[in-house]
């Protein structure tokens, strides 16, 4: 199991709960007019937030008046808003490109401002994100007194591990692959209903080859949101059909085998179940 590779893989879609981890870039610009003729610079704004992608466009005066909201809301934000006007040459190259710039700091700063905490709706709807839900702001505390239990997000992303991934994965007769969704699998995509972006992490059920697990690791990644674990045959058989079939399963179901002339308590399976994990 290449574990670097597959943390690699998992990294560009993991989502972090329940602080805020969001990165915002504004690579692009263009000139528009007003109602009434006048030029203007747009600002093309992309947030990437728990794996997904937003965009939204704003001009200078938005930003100002997204600033003059905060401020009511968001303690530690400036007084006035930090990024100058400029009224004679505000279409120059340089000034574009300069206030491109600020403006990027600028809501990086306001984001750091709230320390994690709840993201105001001004801003989720200035970034255009999905808007929160109401009881999201008076979730119940955790048990035990653990960090509150907030309801998922349509931008939230729920990672589910299991030992086989809701696909039936085949070789094609011309080559390649036959992927198709299990709907009898116990985490199939239509029984879950989460109302938020789903990734799978798991077996495929087949041999693949070494040379063959990357590219139909990324064909599974960009069309199923699967990430698939490749496993050698001998650990699998050690793992599944030796530790959690024959020790873990009975146990589960309270019919735990108690020690007699024979231990029920292989330390050769048990060191395969760890492994994969």
């Amino acid at each position: 199991l290449d574990s670097p590779r597959l943390a690699r893989r998992l990294q560009h879609s993991r989502g972090s709960t329940p602080r805020l981890t969001m990165e915002f870039s504004i690579e692009s610009t263009s000139t528009l007019f007003d109602s009434s003729g006048k030029p203007y610079t747009s600002y093309s704004i992309t947030t990437h937030y728990q794996g997904q992608r937003f965009q939204a466009q704003r001009r200078y005066r938005e930003f100002v008046a997204l600033h003059d909201g905060l401020r009511g809301e968001v303690s530690g934000l400036p007084h006035h808003f930090p990024v100058w006007p400029f009224h004679l040459n505000r279409l120059a190259p340089e000034v574009v490109d300069s206030r491109r710039v600020a403006l990027c700091s600028y809501l990086s700063a306001a984001l750091a401002a709230l320390h994690g905490g709840v993201m105001p709706a001004r801003l989720r709807s200035f970034l255009q994100l999905p808007q929160a839900q109401a009881n999201r702001m008076t979730a119940p505390a955790g048990p035990s007194g653990a960090a509150p239990l907030l309801p998922l997000e349509k931008s939230d992303t729920v990672i589910l591990v299991a030992y086989q991934l809701p696909l039936t994965v085949s070789r094609a007769e011309g080559g390649g692959w036959e992927v198709e969704w299990d709907d009898e699998s116990v985490l199939n995509q239509h029984a879950l209903s989460l109302g938020c972006r789903v990734m799978w992490v798991g077996g495929v059920g087949c041999a693949v080859d070494p040379d063959e697990e990357e590219g139909l690791a990324q064909l599974l990644l960009e069309g199923y949101s699967c990430l698939p674990v490749f496993l050698p045959a001998a650990l699998t058989d050690r793992f599944y059909h030796g530790f959690c079939r024959s020790y873990l399963r009975p146990v589960f179901h309270n019919r735990m085998r108690l020690p007699d002339s024979g231990n029920p308590f292989c330390e050769e399976d048990w060191r395969g179940g760890p492994a994969p994990h």
